[in-house]
């Protein structure tokens, strides 16, 4: 399954941290309500007894274990242990007075490590941002199917030479089409909350409940159509955007020949002084030519193609190539 849809209005650190634990994501259905205790348990507290004595006097093993800054954070405690232990014996009331400073942290270790526990950033985010995500595993297989056919058509546009290039810019993909992709997915996941109902109605042979089915049924249908048909308009636009790609990238093969045009005319006249050499120059110029107007058509019925998913924003002229 691919990753999460995420409703494009939530802020992008929110967004990160639900994508990196995708696992966190809940299904869809009524509102999570919040963890007794923030989520923790019992067990929790008994993992965090055992674990309090081990961190107290062996932060850097425990810390070893996470590591990153939780290494790092556990060598320096040992090595404060470590001097602390070393001046009570020298210089202090000794060994017994460093133990009893380590069994008073106990309690403040065990508090920290309690806190730890429970429902994290991700979990939490999950609860609160509930309804503006959706799973694909939470979809059937041609809802999952079409969500996954927009997602392409969109990192394709996205990802093409002419919307980095700015070419594409009147049509606002960056917040154009997350926003079309949000929409698909939140409408693929309310038409099968609304067929696992249809299909869960007790007596459907019942003539009068037959009847309401079947016009709730043509009325998913009808839904369903019309989502394939945005996405299909997502694909046309990827498919232009391609095609403009390519228009490109032989423009800019066509410049660069065309800025040698100095170079091959010399020579020419070095070696052929004839109307041979002007029509062969004359014809790098015209091929130049050519292929700089078949991508201004491409990057046009790419634009074209991207104005049509957004209809509130107006076509500007096309960029001049240069």
């Amino acid at each position: 399954m691919g990753e999460p849809v995420i409703d494009p209005e939530v802020p992008e650190r929110a967004r990160m941290v639900l994508l990196r634990d995708p696992g966190a994501l809940l299904a869809p259905g009524a509102p999570p309500r919040r963890p007794r205790f923030g989520g923790r348990t019992v067990h929790d507290a008994w993992l965090c007894l055992s674990h309090a004595p081990v961190w107290t006097l062996l932060p850097a093993l425990m810390g070893g274990f996470y590591g990153g800054a939780a290494r790092w954070a556990g060598l320096a405690a040992q090595a404060v242990l470590v001097g602390l232990a070393a001046v009570s014996i020298a210089w202090g009331p000794g060994m017994g007075a460093f133990l009893l400073l380590c069994g008073c942290a106990m309690p403040v270790v065990f508090c920290v490590l309690l806190w730890r526990c429970g429902e994290g950033p991700a979990g939490r985010l999950a609860r609160t941002l509930h309804g503006r995500y959706v799973r694909p595993q939470d979809l059937g297989e041609a809802a999952a199917g079409l969500l996954e056919r927009a997602r392409e058509a969109v990192e394709a546009v996205l990802g093409s030479e002419v919307n980095r290039a700015g070419l594409l810019d009147d049509v606002r993909n960056a917040v154009t089409l997350p926003a079309q992709l949000w929409e698909i997915a939140s409408t693929l996941a309310h038409i099968e909350a609304l067929r696992a109902e249809h299909e869960a109605v007790p007596h459907p042979e019942d003539h009068r409940i037959a009847g309401l089915l079947g016009a709730q049924a043509q009325a998913l249908d009808l839904a369903t159509e019309a989502v394939t048909r945005r996405v299909a308009a997502l694909e046309d636009y990827a498919a232009q955007a391609a095609a403009a790609d390519k228009a490109l990238r032989q423009w800019e093969t066509a410049r660069r020949l065309s800025a040698r045009s100095a170079a091959y005319r010399e020579l020419l006249a070095r070696t052929v002084r004839d109307e041979l050499a002007v029509a062969q120059i004359a014809g790098l110029t015209e091929e130049a030519r050519r292929v700089e107007e078949v991508l201004r058509v491409s990057v046009r019925r790419a634009r074209d193609a991207g104005l049509a998913l957004a209809p509130r924003h107006p076509a500007g002229d096309l960029a001049e190539a240069s």
